[in-house]
């Protein structure tokens, strides 16, 4: 999982390039705080909106359901300080 968001991570950077836009921008946030544990209720949406293909879009769609499965599962947590 962790390949799939570096890979994401590298298409948004991409794409943020490509059209000029900030490498600062609200997705590229949004996509690190996954790795503190946040998941965003906006980042579908924001993905879709950000110029992306749809191999990317899936993939972020795919990260999504895979951590909300994990919180059926197991509930949520909280990130240890």
């Amino acid at each position: 999982m962790m390949d799939l968001q570096r890979k994401i991570m590298r298409k948004i950077d991409e794409a943020a390039f490509e059209q000029k836009k900030s490498f600062s921008n609200s997705l590229s946030n949004m996509m690190y705080g996954l790795y503190d544990g946040y998941l965003y209720s906006d980042l579908l949406p924001e993905a879709e909106t950000f110029g992306l293909d749809q191999d990317t879009i899936n993939g972020i769609k795919g990260l999504i359901k895979a951590i909300e499965m994990h919180i059926a599962l197991y509930g949520e947590t909280q990130t240890q300080h």
